[in-house]
């Protein structure tokens, strides 16, 4: 009887959400062959969002936030290579060039993340400056903010406002400059971003819109302040630059993949424009269906869901990515859900009053829900959620009141051949 061939199984680079999920999909999907999963963080891979937040306060260790027990990779097989930087991808040989030698592949899954965007100014490579993506980031501005006295935030954008959050709850001095006329522009409406805005004041932030950094100034190699275009000075010790990532493209473009939208263009599978090469989470870019047209997405629940769908199909089976979009934020006792991508035009409906602390804020287009933002309340988000995947049309009166579980402003056997 012949044996059969040995395989090289498959690769996966980057040991984040999406790439853990990439490999536990894979198992959950059949997948027999070795799994070689390479991180360049010495650090067992651990969840994201804390970094931010209960890391930053001291509420949480490194080894609290981790995603899966060590344990956990040896049982599903799944070797790690921690500390392993992934420098080149020879496509025709099938293998990943590493820091420590060569890995062969026969399938190769791309979960290379985003980078924080640098600020291209004088003063931006000071001590005292801070970008905040990954671990290493965190355990060197943990102790920084702990020992800071004023903060200054360059960026609106949700990293830069959890942080904002979390030092102003530390006693800090905290000063956020927006360039733009308001938060989070591409990222809620205007009346969550107004909410948002206050109530950050209201717990003794400034926040500045509408202003130009022309340089941040320092003192024998450590930051004493940013000056704006108009000359103002802001004292800071400790300045933190949120204004964005740009997507890890360091192996996909020597290897010729498609690209679009800042990302590495991918099917509903995952895969990339050379079959067997796959790309995840934040590095990948896809036509989303939910936003009409290529888009990528920085969320934890993107990365996951992509990673599901490419490991299933890196395995041999099929299940394509088809889930509404949802995010989430935490800054101080607000927690902002989102769920779907708002169009440019549609109409707004609000439910609940911003005063509260507790409303949603639905846009739809032809009476159909096409994305939704809750704060404080999570049960709207949860229906919305299912809405938008329906697609059904929902009556605007139930829907703004909300007193009405939010559920009952569509027709019930459109929610019920959902839920089958």
């Amino acid at each position: 009887m012949r044996s059969r061939p040995v395989s090289a199984g498959a690769v996966i680079v980057g040991a984040s959400h999406a790439g853990v999920q990439a490999a536990v999909s894979m198992r959950q999907a059949g997948w027999q062959e070795p799994i070689q999963l390479v991180s360049a963080e010495d650090e067992l891979p651990y969840h994201r969002p804390p970094l931010s937040k209960a890391f930053l306060l001291g509420e949480k260790s490194a080894d609290q936030i981790q995603l899966r027990a060590e344990s956990f990779y040896a049982a599903q097989g799944i070797e790690l290579h921690l500390g392993t930087r992934a420098l080149g991808v020879d496509a025709a040989e099938r293998k990943v060039l590493t820091t420590r030698g060569e890995l062969a592949f026969d399938k190769l899954i791309l979960a290379t993340g985003a980078r924080a965007r640098r600020l291209p100014l004088p003063g931006a490579d000071l001590d005292g400056v801070f970008t905040l993506r990954d671990m290493a980031d965190a355990r060197r501005l943990k102790p920084a903010l702990d020992s800071a006295l004023s903060v200054t935030v360059i960026g609106g954008g949700f990293i830069g406002l959890e942080v904002a959050a979390t030092a102003a709850k530390n006693g800090k001095a905290v000063t956020v400059i927006e360039m733009l006329p308001r938060l989070l522009t591409r990222s809620v409406p205007e009346t969550v971003a107004k909410h948002l805005a206050g109530y950050h004041a209201a717990k003794g932030a400034t926040i500045l819109f509408g202003k130009q950094i022309e340089a941040i100034e320092g003192e024998a190699g450590r930051v004493r302040a940013v000056r704006l275009g108009d000359g103002a000075r802001i004292e800071a010790d400790l300045v933190l630059v949120g204004i964005g990532g740009v997507a890890d493209l360091s192996l996909a473009e020597p290897l010729g993949l498609a690209t679009a939208a800042g990302g590495i263009l991918v099917d509903e599978h995952g895969m990339t424009s050379i079959p067997g090469i796959y790309a995840v989470g934040d590095c990948a870019a896809f036509d989303n269906p939910y936003a009409g047209g290529v888009l990528r997405l920085e969320s934890v629940q993107n990365a996951v869901d992509q990673a599901k769908a490419a490991g299933t199909h890196a395995a041999g089976m099929a299940a394509p990515l088809s889930a509404v979009p949802w995010f989430w934020t935490d800054q101080y006792d607000l927690k902002v859900q989102m769920a779907g991508i708002a169009p440019a035009d549609g109409e707004q409906v609000l439910r609940g009053d911003p005063e509260s602390h507790a409303y949603s804020v639905f846009h739809l287009r032809d009476r159909r829900l096409v994305a939704a933002f809750s704060v404080n309340r999570a049960a709207d988000h949860m229906a919305a959620r299912r809405l938008i995947a329906t697609g059904a049309p929902l009556d605007l009166a139930l829907a703004a009141d909300p007193a009405v579980p939010l559920l009952r402003a569509a027709p019930e056997p459109q929610l019920r051949s959902a839920a089958q």
